[in-house]
Parts: C-alpha cells; sequence; structure tokens
C-alpha cells in the first residue's frame, strides 16, 4: 500500500508497533511532522488518513500528550484571570481542583468524549451535589472546551453534546419589613451599625461596602459611588475595579443611611487615633479593629450572630441585598430604578430575580387604573349588586 509524495508514511517500528508519520496543521498555523501508532498496519493507515483529513479541513492536530489538567490550568491563568473577578476565578478554581480534574485530568484533551463529560456529571450527581451545582461544573468545562476548540485543539466541544436539566429556580428570601427593622434595630449601637444599615438601605454587595473609601461619599450632598469591591482572591485582600460599567455607579443616601455613616465616621475616627492611625479620604469606611481591611469572611459570621440576637430566622448575608430589592419594589418604585441601584447589568435579571414581588404590583397597577378611570364603573358594580 504505497502512498504518494507528502501523503506521510506508513512503516514497521522495531518493537512491532505500526507508525504513521506525516506533516500536519498545528494550532499555530505552521505544519509539523506528527505521528499516529497502531498494532497493525491497517490501524496506523486509517490514524494517520483521519489526521491528514481534518488537517486538510482546516482543523489543526490536538498536541497528543496534552491532558484535560494541563489544558485547564492553562487556561485559567492565562484567559481567565484576566477577565474574572477574584470571587468567581477563586470559585471555577475550586471546582476544577476539587472536582474535574480527580475524574477527567488525566483524560487527553484530544481524547475526552460527550460520554466521558456525561459519566462526570452522573458520578458528581451520585455523590449528592446539587443541580445547581452540577449545571455550575458542567459550564465551566463546556466554556473551557469552547476556548479549545477556537484554539483548534479539539475539532468540536463534546461538552455542547450533553444536556444538562436546569435546576430548578431557588426563590429568594428576603427580610420583610418587620424583621429588617428589628434587624437595624438590634444593630444600633454595634461597631458595624452601618455596614448593615447600607446592606438594607442600598442594596450593596458585600465586597462592594467593604471596599468604600470615605472620598466615595459625600454626606453633604447624600450620595455614595461604587468604585471598587474588596475581595480576597489566592490567599489575600484585593481592592478590584467592578466587573461591569453597570456595577460602577452613583447611588443616593437615605437619611436613616446618612445618619449611620456620620455615627460611624466618629467613631471610626476615635478607633484609628487610638491606634495612632489618622483618617483621611483615601482610607477604608470600614475597618477591622486593628484598622486594616475586612475579610470578606468575618462579616458573614457576625452577620449569623446579629441574626440570632435578633432571634429572626437564618437566611444569607446576600439576602439583605434581595431585601432592599423587594422592598422598593413592594412600595411602586419603578424597576429600572432598582435595577440602577443593585448595578444589574439588565433589566432582566431584576425582573427574573423578583419576580415574587411582580403579582402585588400588578395589583397595585389596577387599583392605581380604577383610581384614574374607574369612578363611573365602580358605581355601576355597586349598583348591580343591590337589585342583585
Amino acid at each position: 500500500m504505497s502512498r504518494s509524495n507528502g501523503e506521510g508514511s506508513v512503516y514497521r517500528r522495531q518493537d512491532g508497533r505500526w507508525t504513521g508519520a506525516a506533516y500536519v496543521l498545528t494550532p499555530e498555523g505552521t505544519r509539523k511532522r506528527k505521528a499516529v501508532y497502531g498494532k497493525t498496519r491497517k490501524e496506523a493507515y486509517d490514524k494517520l488518513t483521519a489526521l491528514q483529513e481534518k488537517s486538510r479541513a482546516g482543523i489543526a492536530a490536538t498536541p497528543g500528550r496534552l491532558t484535560l489538567k494541563a489544558f485547564l490550568e492553562t487556561w485559567m491563568r492565562d484567559v481567565q484571570e484576566a477577565r474574572l473577578s477574584p470571587a468567581t476565578y477563586q470559585t471555577y478554581e475550586g471546582y476544577i481542583r476539587n472536582h474535574l480534574v480527580p475524574v477527567l485530568g488525566a483524560k487527553r484533551l484530544g481524547q475526552l468524549t460527550a460520554a466521558d463529560v456525561r459519566a462526570f456529571l452522573a458520578i458528581k450527581a451520585r455523590e449528592g451535589k446539587s443541580p445547581a451545582t452540577v449545571k455550575q461544573m458542567h459550564a465551566i468545562l463546556r466554556s473551557a472546551l469552547q476556548h479549545a476548540m477556537r484554539e483548534d485543539l479539539v475539532p468540536r466541544n463534546v461538552a455542547k453534546l450533553v444536556v444538562v436539566p436546569t435546576p430548578p429556580k431557588q426563590d429568594v428570601a428576603p427580610l420583610t419589613p418587620d424583621e429588617a427593622r428589628t434587624l437595624l434595630k438590634t444593630a444600633q449601637g454595634t461597631i458595624w451599625e452601618a455596614l448593615w444599615t447600607l446592606y438594607v438601605g442600598l442594596g450593596l454587595r458585600r465586597g462592594e461596602a467593604l471596599g468604600l473609601r470615605w472620598e466615595d461619599i459625600d454626606l453633604e450632598n447624600g450620595y455614595l459611588n461604587v468604585v471598587q469591591s474588596l475581595q480576597r482572591s489566592r490567599g489575600e485582600l484585593r481592592l478590584k475595579s467592578p466587573k461591569t460599567d453597570t456595577s460602577r455607579r452613583r447611588v443616593v443616601l437615605p437619611g436613616f443611611c446618612i445618619d449611620a455613616l456620620i455615627r460611624h465616621r466618629t467613631s471610626e475616627r476615635e478607633k484609628l487615633a487610638s491606634l495612632g492611625l489618622s483618617i483621611d479620604q483615601a482610607t477604608l469606611a470600614f475597618t477591622s479593629q486593628a484598622g486594616t481591611a475586612i475579610e470578606p469572611r468575618n462579616v458573614n459570621r457576625a452577620f449569623e450572630t446579629l441574626l440570632k440576637k435578633a432571634k429572626l430566622r437564618r437566611v444569607k448575608l446576600h439576602d439583605l441585598r434581595h431585601t432592599c430589592a423587594s422592598l422598593l419594589l413592594a412600595e411602586g418604585v419603578a424597576p429600572r430604578v432598582v435595577m440602577e441601584l443593585l448595578g444589574h447589568s439588565a433589566i432582566a435579571v431584576t425582573m427574573n430575580t423578583y419576580s415574587h414581588v411582580i403579582p402585588a404590583l400588578q395589583d397595585e397597577s389596577a387599583k392605581r387604573m380604577d383610581a384614574l378611570f374607574g369612578v363611573e364603573n365602580t358605581k355601576l358594580r355597586e349598583t348591580e349588586k343591590t337589585e342583585t
């Protein structure tokens, strides 16, 4: 079975294995001699033919020994680190290190199949991982393989061939107005009273409040600017710019938030002075007892303590953000205004997250339309009831 010049060669090695070799397209756009192996001449020939057909179709040859583990490490370092927030990067890294790599990491990238992906997800489901967690792991792998495909490292994204059911929507658990009042009343006089007040009153994200500097807060004119976020990443606290333009925003301060911040500024000045430190515009508005940036996880722990002290049901710190939005929507504030306050990227995010409030808003809108146009109809309905 002779092959023409340029079509490669098939030969038998001294150890008895058959080898096929030819120059094929590489991910760098050059051509490089690549070898395939088989137990028989036909097996080596068929593998070589398949490799050359892909090359002629413009599909680069995958580095034969590149494992999924090595690829994911490179993808995270060279692609994702620059575009993900520290918190999201840490989440991705944890899923990859603790779940994807132990099961699939040793697989060669070019040999990964849809069956492998499906089996991996089934393993995680049997381990008791929630549907949302399983879907998140699948999304990370799908995103990574999509990049591999763009780089011509794989001919197709096998993760896309695996359908993962959408997990049931988790309803948000905002505090009721009475619960929110109880929480803030319990927080009065504590060192972080102003912090809890901003979480409830403005719906700030955890890191956004911790990243505030005094230069970002204008108490005289009643507003603050969200321009950075404090997050822990790779073992250290970092101040990061918001990842979207809508997250960078100016927020008008309600009066009770201004009052809390005025009291907080006084106590912060006294605390820092006792530590031999001064307070200036660049100083973080919220600092630890040592005058340093606050560890974000400590805020979650303090919030759990505050809930117990207030004898309130257990909710997550992020639910204070949901509380702010739900209360405003229930009070008739336009969804667009709530979207801008929270820094959502699109109005759909706001509407989908707080859909539980929409029915009440519809009832209110009907009452308002009745107030405008329904007087005569109301009299008619009353007449009909009397006659009946």
